[in-house]
């Protein structure tokens, strides 16, 4: 599963709440603007049904869009 889809099924609140983060950084993690560190990341794969490729592999993606522009 990945990452922002988990976080509009539960919501910011209890996401943030369940995983030890801000709400402002579970929005972050919604938009894609922002990353979970490895540790953060640990603990929502230990915790949920979201894999390390549904949170990673959006930003490797948008990173490659990216520099086909440049």
């Amino acid at each position: 599963m990945k990452l922002p889809d988990y976080i509009k099924q539960i919501g910011l609140k209890e996401f943030a709440d369940r995983f030890g983060v801000t709400q402002r950084a579970a929005l972050a993690y919604l938009q894609r603007t922002r990353r979970p560190r490895p540790e953060v990341a640990q603990r929502i794969v230990d915790g949920s049904p979201v894999t390390w490729q549904g949170i990673y592999a959006p930003y490797s993606r948008a990173r490659r869009r990216t520099e086909l522009r440049a």
